[in-house]
């Protein structure tokens, strides 16, 4: 649904979203290789190391060639990451064309094939993606831009892009061998697999595996790079760190990626590493350990470590029901996007500062995306913690949420101190409302297709409607 960590791009933990997150992981984002470590003075000299990148294309001999150099970083990652491999990880070198194709191959093992659309669709009708996308092709492309190999649990074998210089080759190979001990000391296959309506909990489990991932790849280069002088992950300043990964992200422009696509592939990365260095510094890597025995729910829980030591759990919240649209209508999708594709979806419409700001206090949320043969509507109601009073959050939320939204789409059809409306001819009305601790984004109803302008079905007065509506549902 609107996970706001695209399911291929995250197939946080396997081919790479946020939401449905099956077993595997690729490395995708640039900056968790080569250029990242450049800019922090840490990288691999060129033609430092195995020079694995131009090894492995001359192999010769089936595989054997791959897998001796990755049994070689394994025993590296191994000593910086404090875990034993109990079996060994061949490797196989494959082209882009085939390794893209190896990873449609996972997606449809792994997904069903109405979760990559469901996701897609709640985006458009916020208007976060065009309405005329094909939201899946545009995430095989960015995945194809940036994929540089993955390992995958299904069969325990980790598979490389053929291109990769030698320090990306080094970085990528690092990190995924940590996937792959994730995946025989946590059972990361079975912890990461797609269950329907349970996002914010599998995006949880990514950002753990991914900031496991690359807080221990930057250990192992920076060790490469400077033997024996005691630096780790940890000499890297957290903001710097976040930085170079927005900066990466901001470079994937070029692929002609929505923003939120690009946010969403970086989220684990970032705020997962995050949460890994916190417990890295109160309790070394024995503390990630304890993570994964007693893993976070929520991804507020990795964005605030001390709500996961607290066992915070979420506030439950019904899904907004949907009378006022009339009959023939039905729930295609249900999910939860928590703190986390909160956060992601505000800075759509306002900068990461205030994005931040207006999402703490994150306590539960519920979204539904409803169809009706080929029309669609999508209705999310995000409830906050209470803090001096039961509303003290959404008195202070809602008037900085209604002022973005009109600054990004103009002046509102319908709007006063509870309730700011835009009327939109092709996606049907995009509401915000205020019930009490509650905030409700409504979007649609509106008529779709895929080679038609969409059409919409009715105006800020519906939305006004069903915003009374679903104020009567506790």
């Amino acid at each position: 649904m609107m996970r706001q960590c695209p399911t291929l791009m995250a197939l946080a933990i396997a081919a790479c979203r946020p939401g449905p997150s099956p077993a595997g992981s690729p490395t995708a984002m640039p900056t968790v290789g080569a250029a990242s470590m450049q800019a922090t003075a840490a990288a691999v000299p060129s033609g430092h190391g195995d020079h694995l990148a131009r090894a492995l294309p001359d192999a010769t001999d089936s595989g054997a060639r791959e897998t001796r150099l990755i049994a070689r970083m394994l025993k590296r990652v191994e000593r910086v990451r404090g875990l034993d491999a109990s079996k060994r990880i061949p490797g196989v070198l494959l082209d882009r064309d085939a390794l893209i194709a190896q990873v449609k191959k996972h997606v449809s093992r792994e997904l069903p094939p109405e979760a990559i659309h469901n996701e897609g669709l709640a985006l458009q009708l916020l208007g976060f993606v065009p309405s005329q996308f094909d939201y899946e092709a545009a995430e095989y492309h960015l995945l194809e831009e940036q994929l540089a190999g993955y390992y995958e649990p299904a069969d325990g074998t980790m598979y490389m892009a053929s291109d990769l210089g030698d320090d990306e080759a080094n970085a990528t190979l690092a990190h995924e061998l940590v996937h792959a001990l994730q995946d025989q000391h946590y059972n990361l296959q079975e912890r990461s697999k797609y269950r329907q309506g349970d996002g914010d909990r599998s995006e949880a489990v990514s950002a753990l595996a991914e900031g496991d991932a690359t807080s221990a790849m930057f250990d192992v280069m920076i060790t490469q790079a400077s033997p024996g002088a005691g630096r780790t992950a940890l000499d890297l300043p957290d903001e710097l760190f976040a930085d170079q990964i927005r900066r990466g992200m901001s470079e994937l422009q070029e692929t002609g990626a929505p923003r939120v696509m690009r946010s969403s592939l970086a989220a684990p990365y970032i705020y997962g590493t995050l949460f890994v260095h916190a417990l890295r510094r109160r309790g070394g890597w024995e503390a990630v350990d304890r993570a994964w025995t007693d893993p976070p729910t929520t991804s507020e829980q990795i964005m605030h470590v001390d709500k996961w030591l607290a066992h915070e759990p979420p506030l439950r919240v019904q899904p907004p029901p949907f009378a006022t649209l009339g009959s023939g209508w039905k729930a295609a999708d249900e999910d939860s996007e928590g703190e986390l594709g909160t956060r992601v979806a505000f800075e759509e419409w306002m900068d990461e500062t205030k994005a931040a700001e207006a999402s703490a206090g994150w306590g539960g949320d519920r979204g539904v995306l409803l169809r009706n043969g080929s029309q669609a509507a999508f209705a999310w109601r995000l409830r906050y913690d209470s803090g001096k009073t039961p509303n003290e959050r959404t008195n202070s939320v809602f008037p900085a949420l209604a002022h973005a939204v009109d600054r990004t789409l103009g002046k509102p059809t319908m709007s006063d101190a509870a309730f700011d409306c835009h009327d939109r001819s092709d996606r049907g009305p995009l509401a915000i409302a205020r019930i009490g601790r509650d905030i409700v984004f409504l979007a649609g109803p509106t008529t779709t297709s895929d080679s038609a302008p969409w059409k919409s079905l009715a105006g800020c007065a519906i939305a006004r409607k069903w915003v009374r509506e679903i104020g009567e549902t506790p």
